[in-house]
C-alpha cells in the first residue's frame, strides 16, 4: 500500500491533544484524574452569547455566508480594535476563521514558500513548528531570557531567508507578557530586515495586575503592514467549542488568505458568528469579572505550587504556571516527559512536559480549573514527591 504524504508523516502529533485523549480514556475506565493540562476555562459561555446564537438559529441564519465572515461581525471587530490602533481599519482588514489554529495554518500556507525560515522564540505553542513545516518552511528556534524576547538573539538568527517571526503574548506556556519596548524593537527589526510578524494574541483579554494589551500593528503604518494579529474567541469569551477566531492584517494579506480559505473551508459556522457578535457587543464586565477570578486562581496556584516547584516566574497573563524542574528531576527521572508521566500515574494529575513547548526540564500547569481542583492537584502531586 502506498505511503502517507511526507508533509504529514514528517510532523509531530500535538502532545497536548494526545495527553487529553489519554486522560479521557483513564476517566472512561473509572480513574479519577485532576486535569491541569487542558488550556480551557471552566466557566460556561456567557448567557448573552448563548442566547444570541439561539436567536440566530431561530431566525434561520443557517445558510452559507461570506468566506471572510459576516459583515456585522467584522465591523464590530474593527470598532473594538480601532480604539487601540493609529490606523483605522475597515472590514477589509478582518477575516474570520475556524479558530486561531486554522488561521495560523492559513497564514503560513499563504506567506511561506519551501525553504523560507520562520523564527520561533522558545517556549512556543506546540502547533507553531508543525504549521511552518506543513507550509514547507524551516522553523528557526531562538531562546528567550526569563521568558521575555531576546531581541539580540532574534536579530542574530535573521538571514536572507527569514520570512516571518511569530510571537505569542500573553504566552502559552509561560504566561509571560512581552513588553511594549521589546515589541517596538521587534517592529524596527521587521522594517530593517523586511519580514512579517505574526502576533498570536489568543489570550489578549487575560492580563493581570493592571496590564493592558499592546498591539504591534498600532505602532506605525509600516508596523501595521508587516504585522498579522491573530485573535480568538475561545479563551477570551469561553467559546472554545464555537471554533471561531479572526485575523487583522493589511488588505493585501487578508485578500490572499481569504482566497485560500475559500478553497479549504469556505465560510465559518454562520449562526455561531452571531454569538461572537454578541460577545463583542455585550457588557464586557462579564469578561472583566472572569479575568479577576482567573487572577485569584493565578495567585492561589502560584502560592501553592511554588512550595514544591520554587524555580518559576509569576505569570502575567493566560492561565499557566511554567516551573523549571530540571534540577529536581536530574538523576531521578529520565526527563520532564518521564516526570509528567510519573505524576499522572502516581498522583492522578495531568500536566504537560516542557519538551512539548521546546523547553525540556519544564512543566506546564494550567490553573484554569476550579480552586478546589487546583488545591487537590497540588496536594496529590506534593504527596508523591
Amino acid at each position: 500500500m502506498k505511503s502517507i504524504a511526507d508533509r504529514v508523516a514528517g510532523i509531530a502529533e500535538s502532545k497536548s491533544i494526545k495527553l487529553a485523549a489519554v486522560v479521557n480514556q483513564l476517566r472512561r475506565e473509572g480513574q479519577k484524574v485532576i486535569g491541569l493540562n487542558v488550556g480551557e476555562p471552566d466557566f460556561d459561555t456567557p448567557s448573552p452569547i448563548v442566547e444570541a446564537t439561539r436567536q440566530a438559529l431561530k431566525e434561520g441564519r443557517t445558510r452559507y455566508s461570506l468566506v471572510e465572515g459576516i459583515e456585522e461581525l467584522r465591523q464590530a471587530i474593527c470598532a473594538r480594535h480601532n480604539d487601540l490602533h493609529t490606523k483605522k481599519m475597515t472590514s477589509k482588514n478582518v477575516l474570520i476563521s475556524n479558530g486561531s489554529k486554522q488561521i495560523l495554518y492559513n497564514i503560513f500556507q499563504t506567506l511561506v514558500n519551501p525553504g523560507d525560515e520562520v523564527i520561533i522564540p522558545i517556549p512556543y505553542w506546540v502547533t507553531f513548528p508543525e504549521s511552518v513545516r506543513l507550509a514547507g518552511g524551516i522553523p528557526v528556534y531562538v531562546e528567550t531570557r526569563k521568558n521575555q524576547l531576546d531581541l539580540a538573539a532574534i536579530e542574530k538568527a535573521i538571514t536572507p531567508n527569514t520570512k516571518v517571526v511569530i510571537i505569542n503574548s500573553p504566552n502559552n506556556p509561560s504566561g509571560a507578557v512581552y513588553s511594549e519596548a521589546d515589541l517596538r524593537q521587534l517592529a524596527e527589526l521587521a522594517k530593517k530586515h523586511d519580514f512579517y510578524v505574526i502576533s498570536d494574541e489568543a489570550y489578549e483579554a487575560i492580563l493581570f495586575d493592571g496590564l493592558k494589551p499592546v498591539h504591534m500593528g498600532s505602532f506605525s503604518e509600516d508596523a501595521f503592514e508587516r504585522t498579522i494579529s491573530v485573535q480568538s474567541f475561545s479563551k477570551n469569551y469561553c467559546m472554545t467549542g464555537f471554533r471561531l477566531g479572526y485575523m487583522l492584517a493589511s488588505e493585501k494579506i487578508i485578500s490572499a488568505v481569504s482566497k485560500l480559505q475559500g478553497h479549504l473551508t469556505g465560510n465559518n459556522c454562520t449562526f455561531a458568528q452571531y454569538g461572537a457578535l454578541q460577545a463583542l457587543q455585550m457588557d464586557q464586565k462579564i469578561i472583566k469579572d472572569m479575568v479577576a477570578l482567573m487572577q485569584k486562581r493565578r495567585d492561589l496556584a502560584f502560592d501553592l505550587f511554588s512550595q514544591i516547584f520554587p524555580d518559576m516566574e509569576k505569570p502575567q497573563g493566560a492561565f499557566y504556571l511554567w516551573p523549571n524542574v530540571s534540577k529536581m528531576i536530574a538523576g531521578k527521572y529520565a526527563d520532564d516527559i518521564a516526570f509528567a508521566e510519573f505524576i499522572l500515574r502516581e498522583a492522578g494529575v495531568a500536566i504537560l512536559p516542557g519538551s512539548a513547548f521546546g523547553s525540556p526540564g519544564y512543566l506546564r500547569i494550567c490553573y484554569a480549573p476550579s480552586e478546589n481542583e487546583i488545591r487537590e492537584g497540588f496536594e496529590k502531586i506534593k504527596s508523591v514527591l
